[in-house]
């Protein structure tokens, strides 16, 4: 019988990135719960060094310093207890699993399932540049539904959006996305693509302007000009900013108050983002959705409107 042709084995199989996830995850939630004390001695400047009249005061003081190490300076690392060096170790478990939180969606849901890790991170986040990070990027939306819909045109399109930090980045890769005039490529890539890119940040250029659902009138048009800009969704916004209406995310879409402009920045150049189309609504559609809004019958159109003055 012949062996040399019988299989040595599967090579290993890589593991999941979201089954591996949990364990760090759930350490780095008990680091920032363990770090926590260490917060009001650190957020503070010029304080004394006793607080003889509070005994509570002073104890957390005490508490959150790290004591003289009693051996050389090498070796002071290793003195150090308690919240403080909790503190000073956050970063280090950050980098550890940010590249997985930052590449996978899936390891992100499963950050977002750990109890109190986001509890602990917005806690946190104003004092710690690393529990900033962490609190933001779990922030983002990701594999969400966004309703994005013109009451003019009686357009109406669902998006999947992930990824997507601020209002910007969702403006551009909606306006990718639907129908109409395209942003540049290197805007789009620049929003969508991971990677950090060299050079001058590309330039984007308002497609549409982007309301809340709260700026529909009673009879189912948007303010024009300056009028609505209590309703805009600014674009330094955080796109989880953007208001559910039933459970998803509702942007209107008019046509821009002025030419704005801007510089292309990402949050986090090196989490992947993307808007993809999964249905387009009907006319009826939109038009009950806008009646539902409204609050009075809203009529379907005779003649559909091809597209948009923005698309052109």
């Amino acid at each position: 019988m012949r062996t040399d042709t019988l299989p040595l084995g599967a090579p290993a199989a890589e593991p999941d990135p979201a089954l591996a996830a949990p364990s760090g995850l759930v350490r780095l939630r008990d680091a920032r719960r363990a770090a926590a004390p260490a917060r009001a001695t650190r957020r503070t400047w010029k304080e004394p060094p006793v607080f003889f009249f509070d005994p509570a005061r002073q104890a957390e003081l005490a508490a959150a310093r790290p004591p003289a190490p009693p051996f050389p300076a090498p070796f002071a690392a290793a003195a150090r207890r308690g919240p403080a060096a909790a503190w000073d170790g956050l970063a280090g478990r950050v980098r550890g699993l940010w590249p997985a939180l930052a590449a996978s969606a899936e390891v992100r849901r499963v950050a977002r399932a750990v109890p109190g890790l986001r509890d602990a991170a917005h806690a946190l986040a104003a004092d710690h540049p690393a529990a900033r990070d962490v609190a933001d990027l779990l922030s983002i939306v990701d594999e969400e539904v966004v309703l994005a819909l013109d009451p003019a045109a009686g357009t109406g399109f669902r998006l999947e959006v992930t990824g997507v930090a601020d209002v910007n980045q969702l403006h551009v890769l909606l306006a990718d996305a639907l129908p109409g005039r395209r942003p540049s490529a290197a805007v789009v890539a620049a929003c969508r693509d991971r990677g950090v890119f060299d050079g001058e940040p590309p330039v984007a250029e308002a497609r549409f302007q982007l309301f809340a659902a709260s700026a529909l009138r009673p009879d189912a048009t948007l303010p024009t000009g300056l009028s609505g800009s209590g309703q805009w969704l600014w674009g330094h916004r955080p796109a989880a900013s953007v208001p559910r209406v039933g459970g998803e995310r509702v942007v209107l879409l008019g046509e821009p108050a002025f030419a704005a402009t801007w510089e292309v920045e990402r949050r986090f150049p090196d989490v992947a983002a993307d808007a993809r189309i999964v249905a387009a609504l009907t006319p009826a559609e939109v038009a009950g959705w806008l009646s539902e809004r409204t609050g009075r019958p809203v009529a379907v159109p005779e003649t559909p409107v091809l597209a948009p003055a923005w698309a052109a």
